[in-house]
Formats: C-alpha cells, sequence, structure tokens
C-alpha cells in the first residue's frame, strides 16, 4: 500500500511539474451547463490543483470542497491513480485520448468510442445505426418513415459492422434542415456543421491552424491534416494510404459511398466520405473526404441523394432560445398588465413567479400571458426556455401603483404627464404621445429600427413640435414590430395602440347621427355627421381656420400634428390634418388610420403606408 500512495505522490509531482507553462483552466474539455469535467474542486477550472484533491481523496482525506462525479474522469464508477493519469493527460493535452468523463457512448445496442481532439469531442467510429435497405436504383430511397435507414456497402451487413452505415443527407439529419440538428446521432451529440469540420481539420494540421483561410477552399485542403485523421496501415485503407498516422486518433475509415445517380457503391479502401449538417442550396452538402493517396482533406458540395458515413460530434441540439423576458414595467397604474416574453425558436418556455406576493400569471407557457398582481406590490418574474439540453432563463420586474388609477387622472409614463378622458366606455388619452428618442427624417422610407430604443420624428426635425403635438411614429415602430391588433406597442402598460374597431366604437359615441355599430362606420373616406368636430380641439390655436365643427365637446383635443411623408425628405399639413394609427393592419405595406381635416366636421378613414409618421393616441385595456 506504501508503494501504492509514493506512486500517487509522484505521479502528481509529475504532473505539478508537468503544467507550470499550462494555462490555468481547460476551457476544451466538454461540459454541461452546471458540470465541467476534472473539475474537482470546483473552482471553474481544470489544473493541477484538481490533481492535489484527488491525490488527498484518493489517500484518505476529505477534500471540500470535492466534485466526485468530476473526478471520475474514466467513467468506471470509481475514483482511483487511473483518472489521476486521465486528469495529467487532460492538462498535457495529449492527443488521442477519450473524451473526459465519456470514454464511450452505448447507443442502440452498441458502444461507441469517443476521442477528445482539440477543444472538441468526436465519435471514434462511424455511426452504424437503423435497419439496412438494400440499395437498388438511384435516387432517394430511405425515407421519413419514423424507422432509422441505412445502406451496408455492397448491400452487406457485414460492412457497416466495419466501416459503419451509409446513408442520404436527410435520412442522416432525420428531415431537419437544421445546421448543427442532432438528426441519427445520440442526444447530446449531433451532425457537424462544415465550420466544426473545419475546426477539426485546423486542430489536427501540422501548418494551417484552426481559422486559417486554407479551410474555407474547396477540394484539396491543408498539408497533413487528413493524414493525422486517418487510421494508419493498410487493413483498411489501399496502398499507400498516403501520410497516415491518426496522431489525433480520430480513426477514419474509408468506407465508400453509395452513388446517388444510379445507387452503386463506389471507392470502398479508397476514400471516406463524411456529411456535415451545412446546406449549399436546396440540392447539395458540403461534405468532407479522406483519400487513399493524398494527406490533405477534400471538401465539396455533393447531392443530397448520395449515401455518406456520419461522425456525431458531441455537443447538445436543440440547445435553448435564449431567454428575454421583456422589459422591466414599473407603477403601473392598472393591477395587470401583458408580459413580453420572447417566442422560442427552439425549446418551451415557463413563466413564474420568484418574489411578489398575490400574482398569478394567466398562461404561464405564453410569453405573452396576462399577468395579474396586486397594487403597491413589485413583482420578478422568470422566463424560462428549456429543451433536452439545458435551460436559458431571464427575470423581469413588474409593479403595480399603490393609488391605483381612475380615468380621467393624469397619467404618468417615462418622464411625462398625460390628460385621460373617459369617452362612453372607452378611457383614452387625451394627448398624442410623445416617447421616445427624436431622430432626424433625412430620407424617405423606413427610418426608425428594431433596436430596442423607441424613436420618433419630431415635426421639421424640430423636438420643440413634439412637445406640442406629440411624436410622429412609422407604424411598425408605434406597434414596437408586433403586428396584432391591439399590441400594447410604445403605449404604457395597461394601453395599447386601439384598432380600427375601436377607433369605430369611439366616433359612434361621439358622433350626433350615428351610433355605435352603425354601417356608417365601417366605410372609407368621410364618415359620420359631426364626430370629428367633436373629437377636435376648438378654435385656432393649433388648427388653421375656419377648423369646422370642432367643439372638442368629447374632451378628445385632438391636434393637426400634420404628418412626416414616406416619399421624401419632408414634413406637411401641420395645422390642417390630424393623422392617428390604428393597430389594425390592411396588408403587408399599409395599415387602417383615421385623419381629421381642419375644413370638415367628419372623422376620416383610410389605410396608408407603414412607413408614413403619424400620431398615436393609446386606449386604455379593457
Amino acid at each position: 500500500m506504501t508503494r501504492f500512495y509514493t506512486l500517487i505522490i509522484l505521479i502528481s509531482l509529475m504532473s505539478v511539474a508537468f503544467t507550470c507553462s499550462v494555462q490555468a483552466s481547460n476551457p476544451g474539455i466538454p461540459q454541461d451547463e452546471d458540470f465541467l469535467c476534472g473539475d474537482v474542486n470546483e473552482d471553474g477550472m481544470v489544473n493541477v490543483l484538481d490533481i492535489i484533491s484527488m491525490v488527498s481523496y484518493i489517500m484518505g482525506g476529505n477534500p471540500s470542497p470535492f466534485d466526485s462525479d468530476a473526478a471520475d474522469i474514466n467513467a468506471d464508477d470509481g475514483i482511483n491513480i487511473l483518472d489521476v493519469i486521465a486528469l495529467v493527460n487532460i492538462i498535457m493535452q495529449v492527443p488521442g485520448i477519450p473524451c473526459p468523463c465519456i470514454p464511450s457512448v452505448i447507443y442502440e445496442g452498441q458502444t461507441y468510442n469517443t476521442v477528445h481532439i482539440g477543444e472538441q469531442c468526436w465519435f471514434k467510429e462511424n455511426l452504424n445505426v437503423g435497419t439496412k435497405i438494400n440499395s437498388t436504383a438511384g435516387g432517394f430511397q430511405q425515407t421519413n418513415n419514423g424507422t432509422i435507414e441505412k445502406y451496408c456497402y455492397d448491400n452487406a451487413e457485414a460492412n457497416c459492422a466495419i466501416y459503419g452505415g451509409l446513408y442520404e443527407w436527410p435520412e442522416a439529419m432525420q428531415y431537419d434542415t437544421t445546421e448543427g440538428a442532432q438528426g441519427i446521432c445520440p442526444i447530446g451529440w449531433h451532425i457537424p456543421s462544415d465550420n466544426e469540420w473545419k475546426v477539426l481539420e485546423g486542430t489536427v494540421d501540422s501548418q494551417y491552424p484552426v481559422g486559417d483561410p486554407e479551410w474555407d477552399g474547396t477540394g484539396n485542403r491543408g498539408d497533413d491534416a487528413g493524414g493525422n485523421l486517418k487510421e494508419s496501415g493498410t487493413t483498411h485503407w489501399t496502398s499507400p494510404n498516403t501520410g497516415a498516422t491518426n496522431s489525433s486518433g480520430f480513426t477514419a475509415l474509408p468506407g465508400g459511398l453509395r452513388y446517388y445517380y444510379d445507387g452503386y457503391f463506389s471507392y470502398l479502401g479508397i476514400f471516406g466520405d463524411f456529411w456535415s449538417s451545412s446546406q449549399n442550396g436546396p440540392y447539395l452538402v458540403w461534405i468532407h473526404g479522406l483519400g487513399y493517396n493524398y494527406e490533405e482533406v477534400y471538401r465539396d458540395i455533393l447531392y443530397k441523394e448520395n449515401g455518406f458515413a456520419v461522425r456525431c460530434l458531441k455537443g447538445c441540439w436543440p440547445e435553448p432560445t435564449q431567454a428575454s423576458a421583456g422589459p422591466d414595467q414599473t407603477d403601473i397604474p392598472v393591477t395587470s398588465t401583458v408580459l413580453a416574453g420572447n417566442l422560442p425558436t427552439f425549446g418551451t418556455g415557463l413563466w413564474t413567479v420568484l418574489s411578489g406576493t398575490g400574482g398569478t400569471v394567466v398562461t404561464p407557457t405564453s410569453p405573452t400571458s396576462e399577468f395579474q398582481g396586486l397594487a403597491g406590490i413589485e413583482y420578478t418574474l422568470g422566463w424560462t426556455i428549456t429543451t433536452v439540453c439545458g435551460s436559458s432563463a431571464d427575470e423581469v420586474v413588474i409593479s403595480f401603483s399603490a393609488t391605483g388609477f381612475s380615468c380621467g387622472d393624469d397619467l404618468d409614463y417615462e418622464g411625462q404627464s398625460y390628460a385621460t378622458v373617459q369617452i362612453g366606455t372607452q378611457c383614452w388619452m387625451a394627448e398624442n404621445l410623445n416617447v421616445g428618442t427624436m431622430i432626424i427624417s433625412s430620407s424617405g422610407g423606413f427610418l426608425q429600427t428594431d433596436n430596442d430604443i423607441i424613436e420618433r420624428y419630431c415635426y421639421e426635425n424640430d423636438i420643440t413640435n413634439c412637445e406640442t403635438y406629440g411624436g410622429l411614429y412609422e407604424w411598425p415602430e408605434a406597434m414596437q414590430y408586433a403586428t396584432a391588433e391591439g399590441a400594447q406597442g410604445i403605449c404604457p402598460a395597461g394601453w395599447h395602440i386601439p384598432t380600427d374597431n375601436e377607433w369605430k366604437v369611439l366616433e359612434g359615441t361621439v358622433d350626433s347621427q350615428y351610433g355605435v355599430g352603425s354601417p356608417e362606420w365601417d366605410k372609407t373616406s368621410w364618415r359620420g355627421r359631426d364626430a370629428g368636430g367633436n373629437l377636435k380641439e376648438a378654435g385656432n390655436v393649433h388648427w388653421i381656420d375656419p377648423n369646422e365643427g370642432a367643439t372638442n365637446s368629447s374632451g378628445f383635443t385632438a391636434l393637426a400634428g400634420g404628418n412626416r411623408s414616406y416619399l421624401r425628405l419632408g414634413f406637411e399639413l401641420l395645422g390642417y390634418y390630424a393623422f392617428l394609427w390604428t393597430s389594425s393592419p390592411y396588408d403587408a405595406d399599409l395599415a387602417w388610420i383615421r385623419y381629421l381635416y381642419f375644413n370638415s366636421a367628419y372623422s376620416y378613414r383610410e389605410n396608408d403606408y407603414k412607413d408614413l409618421g403619424f400620431a398615436v393616441r393609446c386606449l386604455r385595456d379593457d
């Protein structure tokens, strides 16, 4: 036993000497979200300190902290001298060693060894999974039928046992076209992308490193990467097997291919070709190949109907979409709001209430669920997106005003106070919205952008006009790039951009002749009798004479703020027209609007281009 301890101590001391010039951490070691193989002392790094902790543990000590899972480098369910040796190999970056903590993977009844190459963890053998079907013709024969299907060279199962299966690209990808898809690989592994193959090649080549433009070419590339990836000798490769050293441990075999044109098999012992998960157009895919008589690596685009080999690369797919819980919403004057989480591309989302009492997420799996709370309470909500690979989370603060809000009270939003008015069943802002950073209108078309900053135009690029008439907004900016009717857009929480129908209700409420629900309001152009006049501010302070029919009996106090033109640089019609957006799109280019005119008491309904700059009035949510 004394000899055993002495040997461990000597290995540890040798490790210290070896690693004096090695970086403190090794980012290339495969890891999961909360687990780093070899990080025995849980300091986020793999280095000589972990060896010391392992030696202490093996000798009967009680190092703390100590992660026994991270210490079982060779995954044999024990911690001993073999794990110390394996950890030394990791730190010294010895080529050709198994991947830390995952020396092998059992998948569909077969064991695959792994190899750690640079910052990547690869299967050391070609994948051989699925039910053999015979290649009897050219074109696609493997089908999306819920069963993995493979070709074996010359339709002989024995060749699959040696060289792995041959797969058409759609079958290899399991009919997913996303780069990096899991495909027919096991969970936690995926079909390597074209760029991931380039990383492998740059890692093992003696002349051209990772990132060198050499790897972006087609045909034969590099100096000796192919030789360093190929199994050495001529057991499986035809002589001369030029440059084959297998110094990487990748052990590439020449499994040949199934030809797309006629379904024949060719080049066993001559070529080893591998699919990437990267398409080049609808019919072609990037492949990487090795040959018996050259030591470079071949890169080309070939038809998806070909049958090529598959190597799996560590890395779970799909990783969850990065979660975004949306902007904080504070001092909301009502006790409910619509949340603004992002819709996952990959994964499912879930809202949770992290702090605050009495809060309820109405639909926890919806990114835009309603959230209900209590006045005077601040809440922290978490939006978590989860896949089989892990989760991504973000938080948002929601708070409701302690005083509550009654329509007619002033509403504070982004440092400005807005009058409000009850009109029939609706509660409206009685002023145009003036929120955001002013940008200069320097050309026609869309200039406001989806950059998480609210942007506004001010008439004639003069900020004092915004203070009087409110900002002018392109429709997408006003909607904050939502397209659904009734979106909150740039309005405060608890308020929204009114829909076309909600404008009709307003008009029918204030008109003296045509009530709510009258077909009159479904028309375009001028409608009603005097709704426009009853919505306009009276007098000529902000309207050109005669300001026909203006009474402002509704208290809406519409001002003639003009617009920003989409066709040219200029602004126009200040004092003549009040233009106001609805949240109802007409089509991809147009949205419904309302406008009021200095020379008419009517209310006008039209559709107009979304890159115009119009005013916004906010309507309180029901």
